[in-house]
């Protein structure tokens, strides 16, 4: 297997030191770090995504942070797009891709395959935004019912965004986004992936990280970065950017829709509910090599990298 064939995938629930980790793995091998998280792709959201300072992206190359604008979208077709011209540049410099974060469905589908979806459609979505001013949510999700019962089965009738994207994929292409979803293109097929899985068998450890990085985020003006935002982008709660965790909570405390003295249970409560579902993605990866946060994760982590990468 050659060098421009493998890359290192560094996983785990939020809080358990994935960033600190890559940083420091970067100090040590021949790699750039790939960032893989949905929030962090965002211009400005810095405080609430736990963004590396300034500093360490000026003197460490991050590919996929900053690349869109906080009134922008970004979709896991997006993610593919970008990623393998990611990979293309680090692999032509003779380097190893590391990639890190905690958007496992990201990486989920980076691994097993993504499906052969079309593009977004203007018009299309035009026709589904004048549909919207007649049909509630739950009227649109019934029409599925009729062209697309897996997709009507699998998608919440309140999910407006995944309801649609059904829509508008059976407008574009004629046929069900489910029979779609099932012809599937895997960019790493012949990849060597040396996959590092962070965990904790004790949630309570997770639990202590989460509480202290919101008070972090608290204290260093995670409402006023969220002010600044909207008023810089005009940005509403409808955004994609703004129903992330963290600013979506400040957005509702801006809005008076939500207390002062909520904010911090809040943010907190919704980001121990992010490391649920990340553990549960987890359980996915059969392969790769789990790592206890409570142990030394760079010694543990550099061991199975240097196993692996004996050939090169």
């Amino acid at each position: 297997m050659s060098l421009d064939r493998t890359l290192i995938a560094l996983i785990g629930p939020t809080a358990t030191g994935k960033s600190q980790l890559a940083l420091e793995l970067y100090n040590k091998y021949p790699v750039e770090i790939v960032s893989v998280d949905s929030a962090m792709i965002y211009r400005g959201l810095n405080i609430g995504t736990d963004k590396p300072d300034n500093k360490i992206l000026s003197n460490i190359k991050h590919h996929l942070i900053n690349i869109r604008d906080p009134y922008e979208t970004y979709n896991i077709g997006d993610f593919f797009s970008d990623i393998k011209s990611v990979l293309s540049t680090i692999h032509s410099k003779k380097k190893i891709p590391l990639l890190v974060g905690g958007s496992l469905m990201y990486f989920n589908q980076l691994f097993t395959g993504i499906s052969s979806l079309p593009e977004k459609s203007i018009s299309d979505r035009k026709l589904i935004n004048k549909l919207l001013e007649n049909y509630d949510c739950n009227q649109l999700h019934s029409c599925l019912q009729n062209i697309d019962i897996e997709s009507y089965k699998r998608i919440d009738k309140n999910d407006r965004q995944r309801i649609e994207r059904a829509l508008e994929v059976y407008m574009i292409t004629g046929m069900p986004m489910s029979k779609l979803l099932n012809q599937k293109t895997n960019i790493l097929k012949n990849y060597n992936i040396l996959l590092i899985k962070l965990f904790s068998n004790d949630r309570s450890i997770i639990h202590q990280k989460i509480e202290k990085r919101v008070d972090k985020m608290l204290a260093n003006g995670l409402v006023d970065e969220v002010k600044g935002l909207i008023d810089k982008f005009s940005l509403n709660d409808q955004m994609q950017s703004m129903k992330c965790i963290g600013y979506r909570h400040v957005f509702e405390y801006l809005s008076q829709k939500q207390k002062s003295e909520e904010l911090r249970d809040k943010c907190i409560f919704s980001t121990r509910q992010l490391a649920k579902r990340q553990i549960t993605w987890l359980k996915q990866f059969n392969h790769g090599y789990p790592v206890d946060i409570s142990t030394n994760t760079l010694q543990k982590s550099c061991k199975f990298i240097d196993k692996n990468l004996h050939f090169i």
